[in-house]
């Protein structure tokens, strides 16, 4: 029985007969695993023949080496990254994750959303990543890429798109959390002072007094707040995602939270509601009823850009850092409960983090400083007691 003589696949530079300037082309000719007897052609172009050359050469051995070997596929970085989104990552994440998805890929896809995925290489994302912690990006956020990146990756690898995950061989940026700043009391007073008599004064009490994020704030309608309890309920949250403005659900189960009041709070909103209500009256036909706590004017809902400008602007005139954001209100609240006492896991519920250790990440800073106090108090009270058994005991031995 005669064997048949496996064919070798074959390969050459050329001129590339297309570029005004002088480009080299690599052309490599194999068989088609997937159709006997057939042949397929792959090509590259490079700026040097060497180049052109040594991919050529790589590439013969890359097929030698496995006869079913199918190449990587010519999809570029946008187009497979933005598929991944569509058809993988939508099925299996919440709408929170996948806005931080798009978010977190955007600046691969801006250096790099033209080059095929197959050419996507190491140095491109060590690279890509060098970048965005020179331009002040924090260590966090260059890790959120990498991940988001490299579990894309793998999914092409388990395609057959591309033979391995480059991000695989990669170093992302060691995590460094920025210790956290918040506003100082006085601050904070200067700040609300100066929101006295702004419209959406309600709304930065409810954030400096409860720890809510921004977009569950503006998430939240009329019908969360329970009057009798004093409780309200944060069960959803708004965003912006890739220019347009989304509302979904808080992405876990312990951000889906009810929230104590204070009396003071209650009163606020109370009378922010009359304020809505008059602004009903006002423009009539023109209302439009979303049900929402803070809206325009007209009822619609507020754009979270826009409420960053607007705070901005308090901070200004308020004399703060410039860097001072919405989300340190957030910060000075949970700093202000647990350096007064309040046990973590109570100050962890009420910002709705999933569990207590991105607390601990967060504030954990400010234990040693707590640990320490309690070791006074527990001195004090220790050493109370040992003058107390001690007098006793002394007595016991006059009256022997």
């Amino acid at each position: 029985m005669m064997t048949t003589r496996r064919r070798n696949p074959s390969g050459f530079v050329r001129k590339h007969p297309d570029t005004v300037t002088t480009r080299w082309q690599g052309i490599i000719k194999y068989p088609d695993p997937d159709a006997p007897g057939q042949w397929k052609q792959r090509s590259a172009t490079f700026a040097r023949r060497v180049d052109a050359q040594k991919w050529v050469d790589a590439t013969i051995v890359e097929h030698r080496r496995t006869p079913q070997y199918r190449p990587p596929s010519d999809i570029t970085v946008q187009d497979y990254f933005v598929q991944w989104l569509d058809e993988v990552a939508a099925t299996r994440v919440q709408d929170t994750t996948l806005v931080a998805y798009r978010r977190y890929i955007k600046p691969l896809l801006k250096e790099f959303g033209e080059k095929p995925l197959a050419l996507l290489s190491p140095a491109d994302l060590q690279g890509l990543y060098s970048r965005l912690l020179v331009s002040g990006k924090a260590t966090s956020t260059v890790r959120h890429v990498h991940v988001v990146t490299h579990t894309a990756l793998n999914e092409a690898v388990r395609l057959e798109l591309i033979p391995v995950n480059v991000a695989d061989r990669v170093n992302p940026p060691r995590l460094r959390s920025p210790e956290i700043v918040p506003p100082t009391i006085e601050q904070s007073r200067a700040l609300l002072r100066e929101a006295d008599q702004d419209r959406l004064k309600a709304f930065w009490w409810l954030i400096a007094l409860t720890g809510c994020r921004r977009g569950e704030g503006l998430g939240l309608k009329w019908d969360d707040i329970d009057w009798k309890t004093q409780t309200l309920y944060i069960q959803r949250t708004v965003a912006v995602d890739s220019g347009l403005r989304v509302i979904h659900k808080p992405k876990t189960a312990r951000g889906r939270r009810s929230v104590a009041m204070s009396d003071f709070l209650v009163e606020l909103l109370k009378a922010h509601q009359t304020e809505q209500e008059m602004e009903r009256m006002t423009f009539g036909d023109q209302w439009v009823e979303t049900g929402y706590v803070f809206v325009t004017r007209k009822g619609t809902l507020l754009w979270p850009g826009n409420v960053r400008r607007r705070y901005k602007q308090l901070v200004e005139k308020a004399g703060l850092p410039p860097t001072t954001r919405i989300h340190d209100l957030r910060h000075a609240m949970a700093t202000l409960w647990l350096t007064n006492g309040v046990p973590i896991k109570v100050v962890s519920e009420r910002l709705g983090h999933a569990n207590i250790s991105i607390t601990l990440q967060v504030y954990g800073h400010l234990l040693p400083n707590m640990q320490a106090e309690a070791t006074q108090r527990m001195d004090n009270l220790l050493a109370d007691g040992n003058s107390a058994d001690k007098s006793s005991a002394e007595l016991e031995e006059e009256d022997d």
